[in-house]
């Protein structure tokens, strides 16, 4: 049994960088708040954002 199957050429995937992990990580940066702050499983009503 025959199929017709379209082949596709490869393309190499490529990269694109958005800048650094450490930059786009630092989503608190600049505020007093840390994560320590908030332990693990803290209610949603507890959390303050700023």
């Amino acid at each position: 049994m025959e199929q017709n199957v379209e082949k596709h050429e490869y393309e190499t995937p490529s990269l694109t960088v958005h800048g650094s992990i450490e930059t786009i990580t630092q989503g608190g940066a600049g505020t007093t708040a840390l994560d320590v702050g908030f332990p693990a499983h803290t209610p949603v009503g507890d959390l303050t954002f700023s």
